[in-house]
């Protein structure tokens, strides 16, 4: 494991040494400032780790601290501590970009060591899945694929050596695994990137139009034939025609398209005239076409025009390394879709994403961070922004739509998500943050009415109160917009 280094920027001599004392039992490397000047010295001197930093220090505002030190190592993670303890503080300090806030009570030295140690995961996590990027980027590229695992090199590799070829390609694979994304990278990787990429979904038409999409038609040759058309093969002429779930044609078109590549001439409904056609076809199937040959529902003679070069694609759940990479990816693409500022996924959130089987493979995922990325609210992608349905899965809850509602309630469903959010007692929250937390979240959702809030809490209103003394008055909790808490009316 590499050297895990720590900065104390904080002027009680007393606190400071508890600090270090025990962060070094738990094998941190640790160095110490007693104010502002000395710990920016210590970051222009190469620190790199993680920085606990004091909210009043003698020559600084601590939150002033918090952007010139993520300017000077973007790397670094950002504790701020304080006795003197705000919601505005906390969100002001995440604004700016600390990491996290603990308020400085009993049991300090346990909850900061347990905060270190989250900040070097979610650090370590996101350098992970840099270095995976860069890696993919320079190794393991085919196309516009992202992947890393052996699974998928040792495919791009096999790719390779079709892209120049003109044979057919068979993609075989269930559903979600990117066939078309596949076929498009051998297209646009060959010598016919300049001509055309067609698809065509042979399970989306109707089999009474599909003859007409792919071969074409002439004006009148039927009842709606208004005018002459050109079928899809005659549009990828000089490109590549791809023949999505190619298994669900039915047999008499079989027999009109092995004539077609037999001859690489095409011939219209209505016309008597043969079209020559330059064409590569590349096929995909999520069914298992030997069986079908077997069962008399596909054309023995058509699979070996269309299979001379087969390949397989692994579902996401055997390509043992590939979700970090992907999730991370597809959290940047929908950040950038939905016009949102850039975020990361949480560690835990990463490793339940990481714990499920995907039954939907790549498009699944896809799907999971879109719906993520959508309804979080801070810089990180929680265990909280996933859907549902994914967390109940992971769990071995069953099959809970993802729409269902996101309320815990009585029947068992907190003590489930417990289960799923904290996986050691390291992670456990003291029980004073959990109820902060509770009640600052009420009185956003009621505007700051503390009737509201206390009804939907289940306590009373001088219960609240009294947190709300204990936390510095009534304006330590506030909501985003500023809305304070109030008697309501």
């Amino acid at each position: 494991m590499p050297e895990r280094h720590v900065l104390i920027i904080d002027d009680e001599p007393e606190l400071t040494n508890l600090l270090a004392y025990r962060l070094r039992k738990d094998a941190f490397f640790v160095r110490t400032a007693s104010d502002g000047a000395q710990g920016l010295a210590a970051i222009d001197d190469g620190f790199d780790g993680i920085v606990l930093l004091d909210l009043r220090l003698p020559d600084a505002d601590g939150l002033d601290l918090v952007e010139p030190i993520m300017a000077r190592n973007a790397d670094n993670r950002i504790i701020i501590m304080t006795a003197h303890g705000s919601i505005d503080a906390a969100i002001e300090a995440t604004r700016r970009g600390a990491y996290d806030f603990v308020h400085k009570s009993e049991d300090l030295s346990r909850r900061i060591a347990v905060a270190v140690k989250n900040a070097f995961e979610h650090r370590e996590m996101t350098s992970r899945v840099s270095s995976l990027e860069e890696e993919v980027s320079e190794k393991y590229h085919f196309g516009n694929i992202v992947a890393r695992s052996p699974e998928m090199r040792k495919l791009f590799e096999t790719l390779r050596h079709v892209i120049d070829s003109k044979v057919t390609v068979l993609l075989q694979g269930e559903s979600g695994t990117g066939k078309e994304l596949v076929a498009r990278a051998i297209h646009y990787e060959g010598p016919r990137k300049r001509g055309p990429f067609v698809a065509v979904n042979c399970a989306g038409i109707p089999e009474t139009l599909l003859e007409s999409e792919l071969f074409g038609h002439e004006r009148g040759a039927f009842t709606g034939a208004i005018a002459a058309k050109k079928g899809r093969f005659e549009l990828a002429d000089g490109g590549t025609l791809f023949l999505d779930e190619i298994g669900e044609m039915p047999v008499h078109l079989q027999a009109k398209l092995l004539r077609v590549l037999q001859e690489r001439k095409v011939e219209r409904i209505g016309s008597a005239q043969l079209r020559p056609v330059d064409v590569r076809i590349i096929s995909a199937t999520h069914r298992n076409l030997m069986d079908m040959v077997k069962d008399g529902r596909f054309r023995e003679d058509l699979y070996y025009r269309l299979a001379v070069f087969p390949v397989f694609l692994p579902p996401l759940r055997e390509r043992v390394g590939d979700i970090a990479l992907l999730a991370s990816y597809f959290v940047e693409k929908a950040c950038q879709e939905e016009k949102k500022s850039p975020r990361t996924l949480s560690p835990p959130a990463m490793r339940m994403l990481e714990r499920h089987h995907y039954p939907g493979n790549v498009r699944e995922l896809e799907n999971i961070i879109s719906h993520a990325v959508v309804v979080s609210t801070g810089s990180t992608v929680s265990i909280s922004d996933l859907p549902l349905s994914l967390v109940d899965a992971v769990r071995g809850g069953g099959t809970q739509r993802a729409d269902a509602p996101r309320e815990l309630d009585a029947d068992g469903n907190i003590e489930q998500s417990f289960e799923v959010m904290f996986q050691s007692l390291e992670e456990i929250p003291e029980l004073e943050r959990v109820e902060t937390a509770l009640i600052a979240r009420a009185l956003q959702l009621a505007d700051g009415d503390v009737v509201q809030a206390a009804k939907a809490l289940g306590m009373s209103r001088a219960t609240i109160y009294r947190r709300i003394e204990r936390l510095g008055g009534k304006e330590a909790l506030v909501d985003p917009d500023g809305a304070h808490a109030s008697d309501g009316g």
